[in-house]
């Protein structure tokens, strides 16, 4: 009996390609998906996209900008006529991941850090990173910025002669170019950082509230839609196909409800994040209203789309849950976007996930521009839309839901 047993299921298996995709192909997918972020996140191959602006105009602040220019670690954004506000606002889009001014001359020995460091608390861990990426570039290309700044301190802990400070500038000069490779020049005094956002707890949290939001809307949706096959199979459509709209309307009138059900949990999500991490959603409660009608509508017209396209509930099941996987792990419902190795980030954008994040990180923050947010919007509504013709057009065809 124990050979039989096991052969049928060996066939069962064979014949269920939902199941054999679950079984074989899933899994090393999502291992190389994660396998990439974090090589990404742990190596060189992390590349922060940093918003760059030389408002000193100095000598050495050209050659740092040059020097962050070439860096293939970076991605940068950088214009000649570009300023501060311009690098804040960046920030707070989050069209970069950490943003950088530069203010002041470097060998200027004068109150305040002539680098500021702008970063967004969602990504509050970027501009960590950026601030060590600085010193080394600093250490390595610049270094005698790194001994100005030594020499700053020694005069503002006693002061030196003038004998001394020509001594020591020379000395200085002549070791240069021998601590290219040595990564321990001090970068202390040199950089400050504020963030783009007044001071609030809720920031990071609103990020993680839209990536969760979208994914279980995601999940949600499928649940709801899979219902579809069910009611195919036991002839409820019969009936229904029989009176006014025809398939047409009945899969408006699954998508609304579904839409209804999404912003129901949408808000349960950010009602929770309100309630228990300060996410000032009521400040700006229209752009979010608007944000979770779009990222529902987009949930569930997949979510209609890819059971129109399944014969079982189980083939509908196992899609769902690889979709889902994919869709959350490229979008960055599991890793924050900034972790993602470039090609990824990019490939990224295909998916609803990261235009529902983009959208409420636009939505909660205070004084983004519009054009930011309305381009999520008509991204979310078109992958709505198509979706949606493609269940009708699937469902025409087989002249059944």
């Amino acid at each position: 009996m124990i050979v039989p047993a096991a052969r049928v299921m060996l066939l069962t298996l064979l014949r269920d390609r939902g199941a054999l995709a679950m079984a074989f192909l899933l899994p090393p997918l999502i291992f190389v998906i994660f396998a990439s972020i974090f090589s990404a996140a742990g190596g060189d191959q992390l590349r922060l996209h940093v918003g760059l602006a030389d408002v000193a105009r100095s000598p050495a602040t050209a050659r740092l900008v040059q020097v962050i220019l070439q860096e293939p670690t970076l991605r940068v954004t950088f214009g000649e006529s570009a300023g501060s506000e311009d690098v804040r606002r960046l920030v707070k889009e989050g069209a970069v991941d950490v943003g950088l001014i530069l203010r002041g001359d470097l060998n200027a020995r004068r109150e305040g850090a002539p680098v500021l460091l702008v970063t967004h608390e969602a990504r509050a861990i970027a501009g960590a990173i950026m601030a060590g990426h600085l010193q080394r570039l600093l250490a390595v290309h610049m270094p005698d910025v790194a001994f100005n700044q030594v020499l700053a301190d020694l005069e503002a802990v006693g002061g030196i002669t003038s004998e001394q400070r020509a001594w020591i500038d020379e000395t200085f000069r002549e070791k240069a170019a021998g601590t290219r490779d040595d990564p321990r020049s001090r970068t202390i005094g040199l950089v400050a950082s504020e963030s783009a956002l007044p001071q609030n707890a809720g920031w990071a949290v609103s990020y993680y509230a839209g990536a969760v939001a979208v994914m279980f809307l995601l999940l949600a949706a499928v649940q709801g839609a899979v219902g579809l096959i069910e009611e195919r199979r036991l002839g409820v459509y019969d009936r229904l196909l029989a009176g006014p709209g025809g398939i047409a309307g009945i899969l408006m009138g699954k998508f609304l409800f579904l839409v209804a059900q999404g912003t129901v949990q949408a808000a349960l999500v950010f009602a929770t994040a309100y309630l228990l991490y300060d996410v000032d959603v009521p400040a700006s409660f229209g752009s979010w209203l608007v944000t979770t009608l779009a990222v529902a509508a987009a949930a569930s017209a997949l979510a209609l789309a890819l059971c129109s396209i399944c014969t079982s509930r189980q083939q509908a099941q196992v899609l769902s849950t690889f979709a889902v996987l994919i869709l959350s792990a490229a979008g960055g419902s599991m890793v924050p976007r900034f972790f993602l190795p470039p090609w990824l980030q990019e490939a990224g954008w295909w998916t609803p996930n990261a235009w529902s994040i983009q959208a409420y990180s636009s939505a909660l923050t205070p004084g983004s521009a519009f054009a930011s947010l309305s381009l999520s919007w008509i991204v979310l509504t078109a992958m709505a839309a198509g979706a949606l013709l493609l269940a009708l057009a699937v469902s025409l065809r087989r002249r059944s839901v």
